[in-house]
């Protein structure tokens, strides 16, 4: 008998040590899902830096809030600053791991902070197809690929087009400008339409601007370096590829307007007031400039037309450049969220609608065409040009690091070369020179 309460007791203990165990079980097991239900439906996390004015800063902050409606558990921090100090904060943010994690570059630098391992490949995301880049230029896209790996994307575009002033035109009796013209026709043109039209013997319109100035070497030089062939850089960026015949034949193609008097006095064109150019000045019928300028020319009282600028003696050479472009930074730590921000800002409709030319005009063709339904005469004409701004025959180079500071170097050499101080050939290698000092700071 008392064996047998032994024995009944031991399974009362059992058991309830059974109990026990699951009631602790349990209550582990429902911890851990509480605990993955928090995981779950903890929001993610990014940041995103850019630059601005006031217009460009209410655009982009409603555009985030749209795509944060539209992914409600991911919150996403805005930074915003004018453009001094801009780089200055973000390189002290990269030092010290704290940078952003989607953040708006410079079309030019982009270069310089991939030879810092500073900024994300973006290859994976496209393949994933959580950046699609359908409705992007190729040729644009080329500038950021980097020993093959794509480092930007660009949010807006922009090119250099020919604005023509129609009252010289019809003063002179020449025909306006077509997307034919070469630049024989273009340089015959200037000729005609360097006129004294006030009688007193001395010329006050001349027929084009300084060719090279104010679009700049990324966009003068080059067309006409990649018009002859030629090159600006080395494969693997190291050192400029222009002092050459091609890039001996572009300089002297800049500088002939001045030899020739069909653009003004280098003197003339100095007097202007700051950001004003001839031919806002009406000093000149014809003028290669920023896309963009549109904008100002249309403030102005100037009877302007629009079009593409000529086609190359050798070859054709048209691409659109980025105004400004999108990176992921080294520090992102959620590079899908990174990503997918990217693409609603340069894919989204609604995106498109409420940025439209806050980054110059949309990198998404298909937003181009919508956007410009909206448009002045001038701006549609604008987008037209642009959109046949392309060719099939040219490979656009990547900006090697340090190429803030070598634009810098070409414009001052370019000047100087213009004032008398060197000849084509001199000024060649000059800035091949300096450039190559520059290029070995970060490709040693």
């Amino acid at each position: 008998m008392k064996k047998r309460g032994v024995a009944l007791l031991c399974i009362a203990l059992l058991l309830i040590s059974a109990l026990v165990g699951c009631s602790k079980a349990n209550t582990t097991n429902e911890a851990n899902e509480g605990a993955n239900k928090t995981e779950t439906n903890k929001s993610s996390e990014i940041r995103f830096m850019w630059w601005g004015g006031e217009t460009r800063h209410k655009a982009t902050v409603g555009a985030v809030e749209i795509y944060k409606s539209i992914n409600p558990n991911v919150v996403v921090e805005t930074e915003y600053s004018g453009w001094d100090g801009y780089f200055d904060k973000l390189t002290t943010q990269l030092a010290a791991n704290t940078g952003p994690d989607v953040v708006q570059m410079s079309y030019t630098n982009v270069a310089e902070y991939v030879a810092r391992e500073q900024l994300m490949p973006l290859d994976d995301l496209i393949e994933k197809g959580i950046i699609d880049i359908s409705n992007l230029s190729e040729a644009t896209l080329d500038m950021y690929r980097i020993d093959g790996k794509l480092y930007a994307i660009p949010a807006g575009v922009s090119t250099s087009l020919l604005f023509y002033n129609k009252e010289y035109f019809d003063l002179a009796g020449i025909d306006y400008p077509t997307e034919n013209w070469t630049w024989d026709d273009y340089m015959e043109a200037a000729r005609k339409l360097t006129m004294d039209t006030d009688g007193d013997g001395k010329i006050d319109v001349w027929g084009t601007s300084y060719v090279e100035d104010p679009v700049g070497a990324d966009l003068g030089f080059k067309k006409y370096l990649y018009e002859r062939g030629g090159k600006l850089w080395s494969e693997d960026l190291k050192s400029i590829a222009f002092n050459t015949p091609e890039g001996l034949a572009a300089v002297e193609f800049i500088k002939k307007p001045l030899e020739e008097g069909i653009m003004p006095p280098l003197e003339i064109t100095a007097s202007n007031p700051q950001n004003v150019d001839d031919f806002q000045t009406k000093k000149v019928a014809m003028i290669i400039n920023f896309s963009p300028m549109t904008q100002t020319y249309m403030s102005s009282d100037i009877n302007f037309g629009i079009e593409r600028t000529p086609k190359g003696l050798e070859k054709d050479a048209f691409w659109i450049n980025p105004s400004m472009v999108y990176s992921v930074t080294k520090d992102c730590v959620n590079a899908k969220e990174a990503g997918k921000l990217i693409d609603f800002l340069i894919n989204n409709e609604q995106a498109g609608d409420i940025l439209a030319l806050e980054r110059g005009v949309p990198s998404n063709s298909v937003t181009r065409k919508r956007i410009a339904e909206s448009l002045s005469d001038a701006e549609k004409l604008m987008f037209d040009c642009i959109e046949k701004s392309t060719s099939d025959d040219i490979v656009n180079e990547p900006f090697p690091a340090g190429y803030m500071e070598i634009h810098s170097l070409l414009k001052r050499e370019f000047e100087n070369m213009m004032y008398g101080k060197y000849n084509p050939q001199e000024f060649l290698d000059v800035v091949e020179k300096e450039c190559n000092k520059i290029l070995s700071k970060f490709y040693e």
